[in-house]
């Protein structure tokens, strides 16, 4: 009777532990050096990490006070039989798992367990997260300074074409993919799973809306909500869209704007595209130039995806992970901006005449190919595209947020006055190429 009430109690604390089971035992591993992992990837290195050798060297040492609050070095309690995991290689097995690396291979290359590979990647991303040097402006601040602003502005202006100097920040939205929340995350959260299904994508995700300068810097971010609601209500939600709803004039320096596509509504600081069918001239050429500025955006969230290629597939996370992990990556993808040293190279000459050689050769195939996925006009412009589009799905027609009048002129009135007086336009589509392509 006993022996039989003791294993009872036993089997009872073993099914109340968290982790190894009692007796389990550890299974012998090699922690590998930072240095030999490096000599291993030689010039594949820079691809494996994202980053170089000096360059991840330098992360380290900006992370180091944290990573040893995360990592200490002497355990309270029990031994390490495969010895102390340095820093560097958690921050290794780190910026594998961001990069796309299958946990599984990485506790292989590391010669780490699978358990340390997590712990390794989420205290890094509260490192990172917590390191005020990688904060997305001067002195932590959520938005840019004014000072910033300026230097924000004058490189935006380098890189347009009709010479728009007042221009602090590009935003727009993009979906983070996800695997469907579980019931209790949303039960947690008090939001329903379908809410956090994109129907235009047809995927989960949740909606991050972001702003980037002229070097596609991550200036400013918001992601709390869901991926069923679209960009204006996200950002008119959020603690800066409120701010600036409320005549805030402190946040954004006088005269100057932020650029957006048709999701938003022209304000003092908002400059949108002119919304219609048919425009022409002024209207027609504003809206081009307004689109190589805006577009900005558009190129830093490529290069975002395209670097850490853990955003190409659905994170296996819970929602409730996912802002800090995404947050912790834009700090990074600023973090290799600016440790390289180099000014994102201008497109817009490239751009201009892919743009012409599409429309003339979609012009001269229309007949044959409506099925086409993109149909563009003789002007090169996306037809589906014109227009407000689908951001307005979740808000009735009649309660469709309308331009205020302002007693002085807005910077988006501004920004067109300039292209009329300086006489600019959309740039022509070379007829002699397209005949010669056509023969």
């Amino acid at each position: 009777l006993v022996a039989c009430l003791l294993a009872v109690l036993s089997l009872d604390d073993r099914q109340s532990l968290h982790g190894r089971y009692l007796g389990s035992k550890n299974i012998e591993r090699t922690i590998q050096q930072i240095d030999d992992l490096f000599q291993e990837l030689g010039a594949h290195q820079r691809r494996a990490y994202r980053m170089s050798v000096d360059q991840f060297t330098e992360l380290h040492e900006k992370l180091l006070p944290e990573l040893l609050k995360e990592f200490p070095t002497t355990r309270k309690w029990g031994r390490t039989p495969n010895g102390v995991i340095h820093s560097k290689l958690r921050l290794s097995a780190a910026l594998r798992f961001y990069a796309g690396g299958s946990p599984l291979d990485i506790m292989l290359t590391h010669g780490i367990s699978r358990q340390s590979v997590y712990r390794s990647v989420w205290g890094t991303t509260d490192a990172i997260n917590a390191t005020p040097s990688l904060s997305f402006n001067q002195n932590n601040a959520e938005f840019p300074s004014h000072e910033e602003q300026v230097e924000i502005a004058e490189g935006f202006k380098l890189r347009s074409r009709a010479g728009f100097d007042k221009i602090c920040l590009a935003v727009d939205g993009m979906l983070v993919w996800t695997v469907q929340p579980t019931a209790a995350d949303c039960e947690e959260l008090k939001v329903g799973e379908r809410q956090f299904h994109c129907a235009r994508k047809d995927k989960f995700g949740m909606n991050l809306m972001a702003g980037c300068d002229h070097m596609c810097r991550f200036r400013w971010a918001d992601l709390r909500h869901p991926g069923l609601t679209t960009d204006y209500l996200a950002f008119a939600t959020s603690d800066l869209g409120v701010q600036l709803e409320h005549d805030n004039n402190d946040i954004i320096r006088p005269g100057y704007t932020m650029v957006g596509d048709n999701a938003w509504v022209p304000r003092q600081w908002m400059a949108t595209p002119i919304s219609g069918h048919c425009i022409t001239g002024t209207d027609d050429a504003y809206n081009f130039y307004h689109s190589q500025v805006r577009i900005t955006i558009e190129r830093a969230f490529g290069i975002f995806v395209h670097r850490w290629g853990i955003l190409r597939r659905p994170l296996s996370i819970s929602i409730l992970e996912v802002p800090p992990l995404v947050m912790c990556l834009m700090k990074l993808h600023n973090f290799c901006i600016d440790s390289n040293s180099l000014s994102t190279p201008s497109t817009l000459h490239y751009d201009e005449r892919c743009i012409r050689r599409m429309a003339i050769s979609r012009g001269s195939t229309q007949a044959t190919h409506n099925a086409s996925a993109v149909q563009l006009d003789g002007r090169g412009i996306p037809t589906a595209l014109i227009g407000g589009g689908h951001h307005f799905i979740d808000i009735p027609r009649n309660r469709r947020p309308l331009a205020p009048n302002h007693p002085t002129s807005t910077p988006m009135e501004e920004m067109r006055n300039h292209v009329a007086l300086n006489g600019l336009r959309r740039p022509t589509v070379n007829n002699y190429a397209g005949k010669r392509k056509r023969s």
